[in-house]
């Protein structure tokens, strides 16, 4: 009779949390059942943690009558992505590191490894397996401090870790992948090796190099991706203090700018960048307006073949997914491309139990 007990009322947390909507500090997701689930909390995060002690086990954000056959189905006013699978990655420690705050992503393809970056200066190795295009595994198996020119892990301001992209990870050749990190509270962008060691700095506009140039602290240097001809590029989360709030900014390390209309989604903030072709920008956006509100998470694609005589450029939206339609969001921050039209993005969890870390393969369909 107690086994029968307890075997329901885990089943009843289970399907609690399978219902999850997430809270944020300024970056997740508005739970209506805030006190109910701020009591069950411990027992709900107990019962998630029994019945599973891998790294990562599946996890759906995709709202109950999502299918990909039926897009036009969903309530949502852009959508050229389909949603293939998703997991929820566990904030295990990893050769005596914690596994949190994951803030971007870079997909090897010659070491068939997928790279994760930290707010805390944290270097992650993730082996993933793709199938029939769908996660099948996804196991940490590394994890490391990122170094200093003195070959000491970042610390303070100094271990903001943003933005994450990867040179030579399609050239035929293990062993020469370099990666490119932003940083945000102190602002600059450097290169490192794959296993966290400090190569050298990587030259930005001049704007880009104090903090004084941002909005504040904690709205610098998020994203970073590397183009084929512009180099390296990257993105403030907010406009920097000299632009209008409602126009955005992808800066390249030669000099070169693509201007673009900000968001219509209140308060949305750019949080990662990714080249989809040498003319095309993908950019992902959080939108999130306080506790009693949902969460917007946004793909747009920047044009930057597509600008006028002021370098203005042209938007695509690519999709929207908003908690209020049912989907299970958090604090997305990281994106990278793995292969064809698939690609992959992570959420930050802010190291807070009521936050999650979750893995989502998605593709984009031409129109």
């Amino acid at each position: 009779m107690h086994n029968s007990f307890f075997s329901r009322k885990l089943q009843f947390l289970k399907q609690l949390n399978e219902q999850r909507v997430t809270l944020l500090k300024p970056s997740t997701v508005f739970c209506p059942r805030l006190f109910l689930w701020v009591l069950v909390l411990p027992l709900t995060l107990l019962s998630a943690c029994s019945f599973n002690n891998a790294n990562a086990y599946n996890y759906s954000i995709a709202p109950e009558n999502y299918h990909k056959d039926k897009l036009d189905k969903i309530n949502t006013p852009f959508m050229r992505v389909n949603i293939l699978s998703s997991f929820l990655i566990k904030s295990k420690i990893t050769n005596s590191l914690p596994v949190i705050e994951l803030s971007d992503l870079a997909w090897d393809e010659d070491e068939q490894l997928l790279y994760a970056i930290s707010d805390e200066g944290l270097l992650y190795h993730l082996k993933i397996e793709i199938k029939n295009k769908r996660l099948q595994t996804v196991t940490i198996i590394a994890a490391m401090n990122l170094k200093d020119k003195n070959k000491l892990p970042l610390k303070g301001k100094y271990s903001d870790a943003e933005g994450l992209a990867i040179r030579n990870s399609n050239n035929g050749k293990q062993g020469d992948s370099e990666l490119i990190i932003s940083f945000e509270n102190k602002p600059r962008i450097a290169k490192y090796s794959n296993t966290g060691k400090y190569i050298n700095k990587v030259k930005t506009v001049k704007k880009l190099r104090k903090r004084k140039y941002f909005r504040s602290n904690n709205k610098a240097l998020e994203s970073v991706a590397l183009h084929p001809k512009y180099g390296v590029l990257t993105a403030s989360e907010k406009p920097l203090k000299a632009i209008p709030l409602n126009k955005q900014t992808v800066y390249s390390s030669k000099g070169k700018e693509w201007h673009f209309a900000a968001s219509k989604v209140k308060n949305s903030s750019i949080t990662a960048i990714e080249v989809i072709s040498k003319d095309k920008i993908l950019i992902l956006e959080r939108a999130y307006n306080g506790l009693f509100s949902p969460i917007v998470i946004s793909l747009r694609q920047l044009n930057i073949n597509k600008c006028n005589s002021v370098n203005l450029c042209e938007t695509e939206e690519i999709a929207t997914f908003d908690s209020s339609d049912g989907w299970v969001l958090d604090n997305f921050e990281g994106l990278t491309h793995v292969r064809d039209n698939q690609y992959l993005m992570v959420s930050d969890n802010n190291n807070s139990p009521l936050q999650k870390t979750i893995l989502v393969l998605f593709e984009i369909f031409d129109k």
